[in-house]
């Protein structure tokens, strides 16, 4: 599946298969021609694909339309000075004829596959349409064309000429100049029958060739794909073009609107900025204050690891002085024991010295000096 974006209606499609002439958009029925011209003439004038409700408007920009389609020519017409006309009606032109007081009006021509249908020669459609151009104007333009050295004209020799239909056959009858008839019923139709006969089938080569016969500097074909929009080519053939007479600039006489709408928007991008940095800065100075508390979390959670050391250091202490000192309790209460039994075996000496001492052999004995004197204690 495939999804883009409609430059010229803004919906959003979701497709299977995306073909050139195929209508591939659910809401303007545009094809990829189409949204093709649409995005050639938004880079032209703004150096930027909008899409076509993006647009700015500019009354002051002047835009002729060769019978194109309404999905974009009426959008057109709302955004800028846009008129949208016809071969065989009203508001009519023939992009083939002369129109001198028309002539450096326009800043840009759109033209959807007409250059094929109008009459040999061709050439004179395009130097009209570089005359009706300012000096900046631009054309957009698509047509049928081949790879091919030449262009093919398939009908050379028209004079008068008319189209009639032959027991449901369509056939061309000319006149030539020399007053031959002609008949001829290889006719192909783009759309209908009249001026969407097929006249020619241009090549790449000989197409870019009488653009800048009439004028034009060299034509830029739109060769690359734009996804995005739902744009994209099966060959490099009848791709859209853009013919400039030279880089497009804005008139600033023509802009007087359009400076009022932009300076407004500048007021307010301005206000949105300032707002925008007001609050960058409440951000930066509470980033600053967060930093802080979280240096002195970081200072306080590194003392109480310390206190935490140090207590488990002196509970380890204490630990080693409560079993010194049950240590040497057992110690004392061994010796006061064994000091307790002595006494006592003191004490019973003492008693068997003094009796021995004050017997009466023994005190017989000092007397006569038998022995050593015992005395009692």
């Amino acid at each position: 599946m495939l999804s883009f974006l409609c430059n010229i209606c803004g919906l959003t499609n979701t497709i299977e298969i995306l073909q050139h002439e195929d209508s591939s958009c659910a809401g303007c029925g545009s094809n990829v021609r189409l949204r093709a011209l649409v995005y050639l003439l938004s880079t032209e004038l703004f150096g930027e694909a909008l899409i076509l409700p993006d647009f700015p408007r500019l009354p002051g920009i002047k835009g002729l339309g060769l019978s194109d389609q309404a999905s974009y020519a009426v959008p057109l017409a709302s955004k800028f000075d846009y008129t949208n006309t016809y071969y065989d009606r009203e508001p009519r032109l023939d992009i083939a004829a002369a129109h001198p007081e028309l002539y450096g009006s326009y800043d840009f021509i759109v033209s959807s596959d007409v250059f094929e249908h109008i009459e040999a020669p061709v050439e004179r459609a395009f130097e009209e349409a570089f005359r009706l151009l300012k000096p900046h104007g631009v054309l957009c333009l698509s047509v049928p064309f081949s790879l091919e050295e030449h262009s093919v004209e398939r009908f050379p020799n028209l004079r008068e000429y008319a189209i009639v239909d032959l027991h449901g056959t369509f056939v061309l009858i000319n006149r030539s100049s020399d007053g031959k008839l002609e008949i001829r019923d290889d006719l192909i139709f783009h759309g209908g029958v009249g001026a969407t006969l097929e006249m020619r089938l241009f090549s790449q080569k000989g197409l870019r060739q009488k653009l800048c016969d009439a004028g034009f500097r060299d034509p830029v074909f739109l060769a690359a794909g734009v996804p995005r929009f739902g744009i994209a080519f099966e060959g490099s053939w009848s791709l859209p073009l853009v013919a400039r007479k030279r880089d497009f600039t804005f008139d600033k006489s023509t802009v007087g609107q359009f400076a009022l709408e932009y300076s407004a928007k500048v007021a307010e991008l301005t206000e949105v900025q300032r707002q925008y940095e007001d609050v960058v800065s409440r951000l930066v100075e509470r980033g600053r204050q967060v930093d802080l508390l979280d240096k002195e979390l970081a200072e306080r959670g590194a003392g109480g690891t310390r206190i935490r050391e140090e207590l488990d250091e002196a509970k380890q202490n204490l630990a080693r002085v409560q079993a010194d000192f049950e240590e040497r309790t057992r110690w004392a209460l061994a010796l006061k024991n064994e000091a307790e039994v002595e006494a006592r075996m003191v004490g019973e000496l003492r008693a068997k010295i003094d009796a021995v001492a004050n017997s009466r052999w023994v005190r017989l004995g000092n007397k006569l000096g038998l022995g050593p004197k015992l005395r009692a204690f």
